[in-house]
């Protein structure tokens, strides 16, 4: 054989097995990739999903520390003041009133306005008074005692032309018995700060009359008064109890009915005084 076509043969042979190496997907070991780590693991379906599962595992535990962490702060926190546990009391619209459920007052006062006195306000020798009390339900119109009633009278214009009640809630209403208020506390144990001594006269406890609670047999009261939904013999000077009420204010005869829609809770919103002369 002429070694010009012997030469051809050998190169086509050699270019035969350098196309046949590289031809893809080919199995000579020269030919297959390999790549380095990390990458090589995921050839391994085990051992990706080893990692997979410790990987989550990790991630979950961190989510969970941190919530706790995020939890004690907050309940170390001396910012985050820790609400108090409170009760209410429950009042059986369908009790008989008797003289022990009066409306009285606990000592323990811790007010929002406080007062070292009431100043002297009102000339009921030479004016006459009426006190419009706006609620939720309406508006409660009142005529005040300043003639029967100096002392009380005198206390009640001026903690109302202090705003004193504007926003307190009637935080005790007894149906067909009382409706009480003037608390700023909302818990039957608040007052302005001082005490007015009452003023004794011969008016009773009935039906649309005002008087001011106070605390068991004692002679003295603070800001709290209740409206009579019906008439309380038991709260009169010659009733059987020594606890006393004395009214001071009656409501009129057209606001009645809005006294009578008064519920638990509801707000006073203003308490407006109208002076005229007698």
């Amino acid at each position: 054989m002429p070694k010009q076509r012997k030469k051809e043969q050998q190169h086509l042979r050699q270019s035969r097995a350098r196309r046949k190496d590289y031809t893809l997907g080919g199995q000579e070991p020269s030919v297959i990739y390999k790549p380095g780590f990390p990458m090589n693991l995921l050839g391994n379906l085990k051992v990706f999903s080893i990692v997979g599962v410790v990987v989550a595992v990790i991630m979950v535990s961190t989510a969970i520390l941190g919530s706790r962490n995020n939890t004690d702060k907050s309940a170390l926190d001396p910012l985050t003041p820790t609400p108090a546990p409170t009760a209410s009391a429950t009042v059986d619209p369908n009790a008989t009133p008797d003289p022990n459920a009066t409306p009285t007052v606990a000592p323990v006062s811790t007010p929002q306005k406080q007062f070292t006195q009431a100043q002297q306000v009102v000339d009921g020798a030479t004016k006459q008074y009426t006190a419009t009390i706006k609620t939720d339900k309406g508006d409660v119109v009142l005529k005040l005692f300043a003639v029967e009633s100096p002392n009380t009278v005198n206390s009640f214009v001026f903690l109302a032309q202090q705003k004193y009640f504007d926003g307190i809630k009637f935080h005790r209403v007894v149906a067909n018995f009382v409706a009480q208020g003037g608390d700023p506390t909302g818990t039957g144990t608040g007052g302005p700060g001082y005490e007015t001594e009452e003023d004794k006269n011969d008016m009773k406890n009935v039906r649309g009359k005002v008087s001011m609670a106070k605390a068991g047999a004692v002679t003295k009261f603070g800001s709290q008064f209740f409206i009579n939904l019906k008439d309380n013999p038991a709260l009169d000077t010659d009733g059987p109890s020594q606890k006393r009420f004395y009214p001071f204010a009656e409501v009129t005869s057209e606001s009645m009915a809005v006294a009578d829609k008064i519920a638990q809770n509801d707000v006073i919103r203003s308490v407006t005084i109208t002076e005229s002369p007698k």
